[in-house]
C-alpha cells in the first residue's frame, strides 16, 4: 500500500506494485503502420515507456518540450516576455514543487515508467541535436506529472473556483480569463451500448473529446509492454484515454465542483493579515523570479492562505478585499497519474471504477465499458464536503470556519450509473438525468455542488445521439462509424415546415423569386439536415440561417416556443424575416465563385493552416456570438452543433472557413473477439511538415468521414508494418 495519498478505499486487484529496473539487455521495437502509428512491443513496462518517449520525440518534439517549459513555469525563458503571463500562473498553483512531491509518492513501478519515458526522449535528443530546439530543457522523471497536472488545471481543478470569483464580479489576470473562456470550448461526446443491441453481441465504445481541432495535446499509440496492453491517446507519459482488451473508457467535459472562490476581508494596515474567526492570521508569502529571453528577469511574489488545509492562492484583490480560491487538488500531483495506471490495468469496469476511488481523476464526465458486457458512468471529481446554507457558486465569506469544507466526499456520494437498463447512455455534455430516459441519478439524490447542472439540460448531440442509440437493436459497426461521424443538423424540419408556412402566408413574394432564388427555396424545402461537404443544399440552407443571425435582433428566439410547430398561420413579423433572409442569401451566394451549386465543403475546410486544406462536412450552426447561446432551453432549434462540432469563426481572404474546433481524436472500441478497434487523430501522427503524416488523416480520414482500423493484434500489424526500429534500453534508475 502506498503512504499518505492513495491509502484510503483504493481497492488493489493484484497487480505488483514494485519497481523493477530495465535490464541493460531489454530491447523495445517500434513497429510504425500505415498511419505512423507506433506500436511498441517491449518485454517490460519500463521498456515500453522508453520507446513512447523515444517516437513520441520522433514525431512531437518540440510540442512536449513547450508543454514542458509551460507547464514548469519556464516559457518566458525560451519564448520571450509573451509568456511572462503563463509562467506566473504556471508558479502561483504550485505546479512544478507539487509534482515534484507527488512523484516521490506514486507507485514506484509507475515512477520507473516515468524516468524511462524521459530518458527515451533523451536519448533520441542526443542521437539528433540538431533536431533539439536550442531551448531544449534539461528532463526530469517527475515532468510527465508537470505536464497532467498543468494541461488540465485551470479549465478544471481551478476553474470552478475562478469562475465563481468572475460570476461574482472579480476582474482576474488574463491567464486566468482566458483558461475560462477555453472551457466554453470542451465540447466533447461520449455513449456506450451494451451487447444485446448490437450486431455482434459485443459492447460498443465511443469517445470523441472536442476542443482545437489538431488534437496535438495528445499522441495515438499502441503498447504490447510487460502487463500493459493498450491503445489510444498518451498525454505525455500518462495513457489518459486508451483501451485494453477489457476494457475502455471516454471523456467529456462536466462534473461536480471541485473548487470554491474565497472572500477575503484583511487588514487596511497589512493586507497579508486577516482574521479568521476572530483570530489573527498572517498569509504565506512566496517570490519568485522569471528569466526572461532577450530581457530582464522579472520577480513575482505570491500570497497564499490555508483555507481548508490546503495552499490556496490570492488571485485578485480590490481594495481591502483578497480573493482566494481553494482547490481539492492543490496537494494531490501525481495522484491522477496513478489513478490513470491502475485503469489501465483494471480488469474489468468494476475495475476501472475501484482504482477511481483514489479521485484522482480530473474533473469530468467518465464512461467504461468492459469485454464482458458491463459498464458505468462517473461524474469523477475530488468534492469537498460543504456546509449547508452558502451559495457556492460566487464568492463565499473567507474570514470564518463556517464556510470551511467538511472534508472530501468519497466516490459512492458522486453521482454514478452502472449498466443502464435501457443498454445505451450517452453524455455529450450534457445533465446527468438526461443520459438516457429513466435515468435515476435525478438532481434530487444529491447536494447541488455535485450534482452541478441544470436538471433536465440537454443539447442538440445529446438528442441526436440517443435518437439513434435507442432505435438500436442490431447496431453493427458500420453504424457505430456512421453515428461517430454524424454531421446531422437537429430540428431542420421545424425550420423547413417554418420557411414553407412564411410562402404560404405571402404568396405574392414567392411568386416573385427569382431563378437562383426558387433554387434556394426548393433546395431548402428538401434538406435532409445533413450537412455533408459535397452537399449544395447544406450551404444553401448554411447561407439562409447565417442571414436570419445577422438580421437586426439577431436569432429569432421565437423558435424555442411551440408557437414556432403550430400548424396555423405563421405571425407576420416571423414570416417576414425568414423571406427577407431568403433575398439576403441569394445575393450572397450568387456574388461568390460557384453561385448557386456551390457545396458545402468548397466553403468550410480542415487542415493545418498551411497550404492544403480539405472539404469538411459536420460544421455547427452556432452564431459567432456564442453567448446567443447562453440560456436557451436546450440549445435547441437556434444553436445546433452536430455530432462531429466543428466550429469555424470567420472566413480567410478566399471566403473559405477553417474548422478550428470540434472533433479530434476519435476512437471507437468494439469488445469482439478478437478486439476491434478504429480512431481519427487529426492532423497525422507527425506534426514535422516533411513527414508523410503531417495531415493525411484530416485529408483522408476527417474529410471523407473515414475512421482507420487500430491493428491492436499483432497478427493485424504485420502486414501494415511500414517501419521497424529496435532501441537498446539503457539501465534505467
Amino acid at each position: 500500500m502506498m503512504p499518505g495519498r492513495l491509502a484510503g478505499g483504493l481497492t488493489m486487484v493484484g497487480w505488483c506494485l514494485c519497481a523493477p529496473a530495465v535490464a541493460a539487455q531489454d530491447r523495445a521495437t517500434i513497429y510504425r503502420d500505415d498511419w505512423g502509428v507506433p506500436h511498441i512491443y517491449a518485454p517490460t513496462e519500463a521498456a515500453g515507456y522508453y520507446a513512447l518517449g523515444y517516437a513520441m520525440a520522433e514525431d512531437e518534439l518540440e510540442y512536449v518540450l513547450t508543454m514542458v517549459v509551460l507547464a514548469r513555469g519556464e516559457a518566458a525563458a525560451a519564448f520571450g516576455a509573451e509568456q511572462l503571463e503563463s509562467d506566473v500562473a504556471a508558479r502561483r498553483w504550485r505546479h512544478l514543487e507539487e509534482s515534484k512531491l507527488g512523484f516521490l509518492e506514486m507507485t514506484p513501478s509507475l515512477q520507473a515508467n516515468y524516468r524511462a519515458w524521459v530518458a527515451g526522449l533523451t536519448t533520441w535528443m542526443k542521437e539528433h541535436p540538431t533536431k533539439t530546439p536550442a531551448w531544449a530543457p534539461r528532463l526530469e522523471a517527475w515532468d510527465p506529472v508537470v505536464i497532467s497536472r498543468w494541461l488540465l488545471w485551470l479549465a478544471y481543478q481551478a476553474g470552478e473556483g475562478l469562475a465563481d470569483c468572475r460570476r461574482g464580479g472579480v476582474t482576474l489576470a488574463q491567464a486566468d480569463i482566458a483558461a475560462l473562456e477555453h472551457r466554453g470550448t470542451l465540447a466533447s461526446n461520449e455513449w456506450i451500448l451494451a451487447p444485446w443491441r448490437t450486431a455482434d453481441n459485443a459492447m460498443m465504445m465511443l469517445s470523441d473529446p472536442h476542443g482545437g481541432v489538431d488534437g496535438q495535446f495528445v499522441y495515438e499509440f499502441r503498447m504490447h509492454a510487460g502487463r500493459l496492453e493498450m491503445a489510444g491517446y498518451a498525454m505525455g507519459a500518462m495513457p489518459l484515454l486508451v483501451q485494453t482488451k477489457r476494457v475502455a473508457w471516454g471523456m467529456t467535459t462536466g462534473a461536480p465542483d471541485v473548487a470554491d472562490c474565497y472572500k477575503v476581508e484583511v487588514d487596511p494596515a497589512n493586507p497579508r493579515r486577516y482574521l479568521y474567526d476572530g483570530k489573527p492570521m498572517q498569509m504565506t508569502v512566496r517570490s519568485t523570479t522569471i528569466a526572461v529571453k532577450d530581457a530582464a528577469p522579472v520577480t513575482r511574489t505570491f500570497e497564499y492562505t490555508r483555507h481548508n488545509g490546503v495552499w490556496s492562492p490570492v488571485v485578485a484583490r480590490a481594495g481591502n478585499t483578497a480573493y482566494v480560491v481553494s482547490t481539492a487538488y492543490m496537494p494531490d500531483a501525481g495522484v491522477f497519474d496513478d489513478e490513470v495506471y491502475r485503469m489501465v490495468l483494471a480488469p474489468n469496469a468494476a475495475g476501472v471504477r475501484d482504482a477511481m476511488r483514489s479521485l484522482g481523476m480530473f474533473p469530468q464526465n467518465v464512461m467504461v465499458g468492459d469485454a464482458e458486457g458491463r459498464s458505468f458512468y462517473l461524474r469523477a471529481g475530488k468534492t469537498p464536503r460543504r456546509p449547508a446554507g452558502f451559495d457556492w457558486s460566487k464568492p463565499v465569506a473567507g474570514n470564518t470556519s463556517a464556510t470551511a469544507w467538511l472534508g472530501v466526499h468519497p466516490l459512492d456520494d458522486l453521482v454514478q450509473v452502472e449498466n443502464p437498463i435501457t443498454g445505451y447512455m450517452q453524455n455529450n455534455n450534457i445533465a446527468p438525468d438526461m443520459m438516457f430516459p429513466g435515468n435515476p441519478t435525478t438532481a434530487d439524490r444529491y447536494p447541488k455542488y455535485i450534482f452541478n447542472d441544470t436538471p433536465g439540460r440537454t443539447n442538440s448531440r445529446g438528442r441526436r445521439a440517443t435518437e439513434a442509440l435507442s432505435a438500436a437493436y442490431r447496431f453493427t459497426v458500420e453504424d457505430a462509424i456512421e453515428l461517430a461521424l454524424d454531421e446531422k443538423w437537429m430540428d431542420t424540419e421545424i425550420w423547413r415546415a417554418a420557411l414553407k408556412r412564411s410562402l404560404d402566408r405571402q404568396p405574392e413574394r414567392a411568386a416573385a423569386l427569382t431563378a437562383a432564388g426558387r433554387t434556394l427555396v426548393d433546395r431548402i424545402l428538401r434538406f435532409d439536415g445533413q450537412a455533408r461537404a459535397g452537399s449544395a443544399a447544406a450551404l444553401n440552407f448554411w447561407h439562409w440561417r447565417n442571414a436570419i443571425a445577422h438580421q437586426p435582433g439577431g436569432l429569432p428566439l421565437e423558435v424555442v416556443a411551440p408557437a414556432f410547430r403550430a400548424t396555423d398561420t405563421i405571425a407576420a413579423p416571423l414570416a417576414n424575416r425568414l423571406l427577407d433572409a431568403i433575398d439576403t442569401a441569394v445575393v450572397e451566394i450568387t456574388k461568390t465563385p460557384g453561385g448557386i451549386d456551390r457545396v458545402f465543403g468548397d466553403v468550410f475546410r480542415i487542415g493545418r493552416g498551411g497550404k492544403s486544406s480539405w472539404p469538411v462536412g459536420g460544421v455547427s450552426l452556432v452564431p459567432r456570438n456564442r453567448s446567443a447561446c447562453e440560456g436557451l432551453a436546450s440549445f435547441n432549434h437556434v444553436c445546433v452543433m452536430t455530432l462531429r462540432a466543428f466550429t469555424a469563426d470567420r472566413p480567410d481572404s478566399a471566403g473559405r472557413y477553417h474548422a478550428q474546433i470540434g472533433s479530434r481524436l476519435l476512437r471507437l472500441t468494439v469488445f469482439t473477439n478478437p478486439i476491434r478497434s478504429f480512431t481519427i487523430h487529426n492532423f497525422g501522427q507527425s506534426s514535422q511538415p516533411d513527414s508523410p503524416h503531417y495531415d493525411d488523416q484530416a485529408a483522408n480520414l476527417t474529410s471523407p468521414r473515414r475512421m482507420k482500423p487500430v491493428y491492436f493484434e499483432r497478427s493485424e500489424l504485420i502486414p501494415r508494418v511500414r517501419s521497424e526500429k529496435t532501441l537498446e534500453v539503457p539501465p534505467i534508475r
